[in-house]
């Protein structure tokens, strides 16, 4: 029973490696600039690096910066909003 363990544990911690692995790898293929205003970003500045924001999707990497992270939010939010007081006024 505890060699089942063992493996268990081992292909749990292997998967982990490898799933780690991959996000520095994305890592590498961050740009250096916000995508919507192309404000400067700085990979060493630590302020920088906790108050971007980071989308991965398909292993495409999108850099926004926390203005433009909070406008796109506000503007998701009126459209949602729009939306469902349209859908309760018809």
């Amino acid at each position: 029973m505890s060699s089942l363990s063992k493996k268990l544990r081992r292909n749990k911690e292997k998967a982990a490696k490898k799933e780690l692995q991959k996000k520095v790898g994305l890592f590498n293929k961050l740009e250096d600039h916000c995508l919507v205003c192309q404000k400067d970003f700085d990979k060493k500045n630590k302020d920088m690096v906790m108050t971007w924001s980071v989308v991965v999707k398909e292993d495409k990497v999108r850099l926004y910066c926390p203005e433009c992270w909070e406008r796109a939010k506000k503007l998701i939010e009126e459209i949602k909003d729009g939306y469902t007081n349209s859908k309760t006024n018809v």
